[in-house]
């Protein structure tokens, strides 16, 4: 379905003259004038055929990401990043903006007059005293008054094929990764492990928990986010030769989901968190061990059970319960190796993980 161009123009400039009415300024608007975002023949075909895939994804309170299609070419939208992205073109392209995807992704995304507007700096460029029934103004006047919006082309050899919700994610991750919106001081080699995990990871991860955890304002939210990640393996090494045994056809995944619900059982966390960081990687197992030697002063001694205390340590306030302080370098090792266990184990149980394991070609 086409996007209605007076409609769209009509929106656009009702959420002005509100902007205005809720700031307070006493400034008469004529609400007979015709006012217009002005298009030529291409980016009128722009604005008309441009299809929404994905909806406004609000990531943090001044950013949000969304896709869209036009002319059979897929399209990444980063709505409020205080600048446009350069990186890997084989990902994401910028792309400059026209007046039709401007009009169209202001209209279909309800994006928000700019927090910082200035009300007069609206009157003076857009309601300013007119002899004409319609006013055209160009693309960039408006778009300016508007949170930013940069667009950026899915080339046909970017990673990211496909634009489902998932998808999305990842693109917002790999984009989140390699802008100004990390605030926590994650080192070079983590913020790469993230990208790796962004472009090659598995499609079981929970990407969202990965996104969120790099955009934490906070380190033991920040990790906690990725300890759900791990957590969600905890019933998959322990049913996994049950499973195989019964020959069931449902994922692994859905089969642990099921035992829980039905008759309650479910691994204990300390020692299904120690099975799986046990058999992890050396070099995460390295990574934790100069954790706890910095934290403990010991490097011997069970990971699994060091990474619950600290787990622990976030999510209750008992007075048995130590809290935890970590200066940032600790913090960030310890994010670190958490994401190495996960490329590791969401890697080996791909097929486990999937939503079913029926071939359905067959």
């Amino acid at each position: 379905m086409s996007i209605n161009m007076i409609e769209a123009n009509q929106y656009i400039f009702n959420e002005l003259a509100n902007f205005l009415e809720v700031s307070n300024i006493d400034i008469p608007i004529d609400e007979q004038k015709k006012r217009y975002i002005e298009t030529d023949d291409e980016e009128k075909e722009w604005l008309k055929n441009l299809k929404i895939i994905n909806q406004k994804y609000q990531i943090l309170p001044n950013f949000a990401t969304a896709s869209f299609q036009y002319g059979g070419n897929d399209y990444f939208v980063a709505i409020g990043s205080p600048e446009y992205l350069e990186t890997n073109q084989e990902v994401i392209q910028f792309i400059e903006l026209n007046a039709g995807i401007v009009t169209a992704l202001l209209f279909e995304l309800k994006i928000s007059v700019a927090r910082k507007a200035s009300p007069y700096d609206i009157v003076d460029k857009i309601f300013y005293p007119s002899q004409k029934e319609r006013i055209g103004y160009d693309f960039s006047i408006v778009r300016d008054l508007f949170e930013p919006i940069f667009v950026y082309k899915i080339p046909e050899n970017s990673p990211f094929l496909s634009l489902d919700d998932i998808t999305l994610i990842r693109i917002s991750g790999f984009y989140v990764k390699n802008s100004q919106l990390v605030s926590l001081n994650f080192s070079s080699n983590t913020l790469n492990e993230f990208e790796k995990l962004f472009i090659e990871g598995s499609k079981n991860i929970p990407y969202e928990n990965l996104l969120l955890s790099l955009v934490s304002l906070s380190w033991k939210y920040s990790f906690l986010d990725i300890y759900r990640c791990i957590e969600r393996l905890f019933p998959i090494s322990e049913l996994e030769e049950q499973h195989k045994k019964l020959n069931i056809q449902d994922s692994l995944l859905n089969f642990a989901d099921d035992i829980e619900s039905y008759i309650g059982w479910k691994p204990k966390e300390n020692e299904a968190l120690n099975k799986l960081i046990t058999d992890s990687p050396n070099s995460a197992r390295q990574i934790l061990r100069q954790v706890k030697a910095n934290i403990n002063n010991v490097e011997e001694g069970n990971l699994g059970n060091f990474v619950y205390k600290i787990r622990n340590s976030i999510v209750h306030f008992r007075p048995a319960i130590k809290q935890i302080k970590f200066n940032d370098n600790n913090w960030d090792m310890l994010i670190h190796s958490s994401l190495l266990v996960i490329e590791y184990w969401y890697d080996k149980y791909e097929q486990q993980l999937a939503d079913s394991n029926v071939d359905n070609d067959n």
